[in-house]
Formats: structure tokens, sequence, C-alpha cells
């Protein structure tokens, strides 16, 4: 392989593994991770629909940009329903049954109308091959350099929302912009990753690199965070070269080694 071309692919990993610590922290420590469920799935579901107006409508209306306002629907809806009528987890549940309905309505409908449409759709959910492009790293470092600044800048607000809603309302704390804000920087994270690592190692990711920073460090968690993201990311497209399989599958594989490791650790 080129040495550009392998250049170009790592560091498309390691922004990757930069954009991931941003966001897993503060999902970490906002106890959001089954929020991270439902960016997940709408993004999924998004995605289907998207390649089906492409594909089927011809309605030239980019993939990742209906993935993410998908996912950006669906967090305001849960955010609404949590704040309105049900409680956070049930708001969930409710989010994802729907995406769940949009991606097998619209994924059986684009088998019937195209041949490739499926496929097109199967790289949001198993990530594109190990061969990155000019585009793939302009596009996570635009978001990283949105994400990053905000998210630092939010995170202590977000925590103290979490865990005492009341008390950041009663010192004037605006909980729903501040909500809003990290559900969108949420789903915009999530969407430029799916369209490089899929929608599974995605959803794996958002939580591992948090919970590694909090279980294992005391102080500058969010370096902590950063760091295990970057290691898993560059680690898992090392691994998928070695084994001629997609980034998702190495960083699935490491994340699931970093998983067990954290059960262990904790046993001992």
């Amino acid at each position: 392989m080129p040495l550009d071309l392998l250049l170009l692919i790592y560091l498309s990993a390691a922004a990757n593994g930069l954009l991931i610590g941003a966001i897993s922290l503060p999902l970490i420590i906002s106890r959001s991770i089954l929020f991270a469920l439902t960016m997940t799935h709408s993004i999924l579901g998004g995605a289907i629909l998207g390649v089906y107006l492409n594909e089927v409508l011809g309605i030239s209306l980019p993939v990742p940009v209906t993935a993410f306002l998908m996912a950006l629907i669906l967090s305001i809806l849960v955010a609404e329903l949590s704040e309105r009528i049900f409680s956070e987890d049930v708001s969930i549940a409710l989010a994802v049954a729907l995406a769940t309905t949009i991606t097998v309505v619209f994924s059986y409908l684009l088998a019937k109308a195209s041949s490739t449409g499926l496929s097109l759709a199967w790289v949001y959910v198993a990530g594109t091959s190990a061969v990155a492009t000019l585009g793939d790293l302009q596009r996570t470092l635009t978001g990283l350099v949105i994400t990053a600044p905000l998210m630092h800048l939010i995170s202590g607000e977000i925590k103290y929302i979490a865990f005492d809603r009341d008390g950041a309302e009663a010192m004037g704390i605006n909980t729903r912009l501040y909500r809003y804000l990290f559900f969108a920087l949420g789903s915009l994270t999530a969407s430029i990753l799916s369209m490089s690592i899929g929608v599974l190692a995605t959803h794996v990711l958002l939580a591992i690199p948090g919970a590694i920073a909090v279980r294992f460090f005391r102080r500058r968690l969010f370096a902590a965070s950063y760091l295990s993201a970057t290691s898993l990311s560059l680690g898992g497209y090392a691994l998928a070269q070695v084994m001629n399989i997609p980034p998702s599958g190495g960083i699935g594989i490491l994340s699931a080694i970093a998983v067990i490791g954290m059960v262990v650790a904790r046993e001992s």
C-alpha cells in the first residue's frame, strides 16, 4: 500500500478516535449511554431512508444529512417526551421503536425497488473499507472542531443537570438549551462516525473510552478518554489490516477485549 494512502488511513483513524473521545466521557458522566442507543438506531434508519430517497425517488439529498437529521429529530423527541410525559428510559425506548420501524419498512421497500440500495445502506452498518479518503478526514476534522470545544464548555452543566436537574433550574441554568445542544452534538458525532466505522462500531466505541477514563483515572478524565478512544481506533484499524476485514471489525474486537479487561480488573 502506498505510504501516502497509509498515512491518510491512520490520520483518519486518529481523527475518529479524538472525535469519539470528545463525546464518550460526557455520555458516561451524564448517564446518557441509552441516549447513544437512540442515536445509532436513528442514524441507521435515517441512512436507509436517505438511500431510498436517492435510489428510488431520485431526490438528491445527501445520505449523511438525512442520517443526521433523523438522529437529531428523534433526539429532540426523546428530550420532549422525557420533559413532558414519560421517564427518559421510556422515551428512549419509544424513539428506538420508531427508528427500528423506519429501518425495517424502508429496508423492505428499498430491497424491492433497487438491487444495489441495500448494499449502499449496509455501509452504515458495517462501515466502509479500510481505504480512507481525504473527504473522510476533512469531514471528521470538521466534526471534531465543532464538537470538542463545545463539549468541554458544557460538560460541567450537563453533568450537573443529569444528577440534580431541579437544582440546576433553581440556579437559572437553561436545562432544555443545554440538553438540546448536547443531543445535537451527539447526533452530529454519531452520524460522522457511522460513515467511516459503521453504526455497530460507533455504538460500542461511544461508551468504552469514557468508561475506561472513569474506571481507571481520577484526574484528567478528558485526556484519558481521548487517549483510550484514539488507541482503540488506531489499534482497530491496524488489526483490521492484518486480518483483512473492515475497520469496524478490528475496532469491535479490540473493544470487546477492553470490556473483558475492565471486568477482570474489577473482579481482581
